[in-house]
């Protein structure tokens, strides 16, 4: 099954950069969110926001994957 892919144009492209990176990237039932878990298992993004509370949201995830270390 494939996720739902975010409405934000922005963040749907780091979510997928993500996803080519070997991170799994999901949207559980009802949420309002989508988590993303890394391919080693010690790295996990919990709260990735379905609405942006801010315009650079979808730059500042991306530097935040990019700081992990199994990126």
């Amino acid at each position: 099954m494939t996720r739902p892919k975010h409405t934000d144009k922005d963040i749907e492209a780091v979510l997928q950069e993500a996803e080519e990176h070997g991170w799994r990237v999901k949207k559980p039932k009802g949420a309002a969110y989508y988590k993303a878990l890394c391919p080693c298992g010690r790295h996990a993004k919990w709260s990735i926001h379905a609405t942006p509370s801010t315009p650079d949201y979808a730059k500042n995830l991306a530097a935040w994957f990019h700081r992990q270390e199994c990126w």
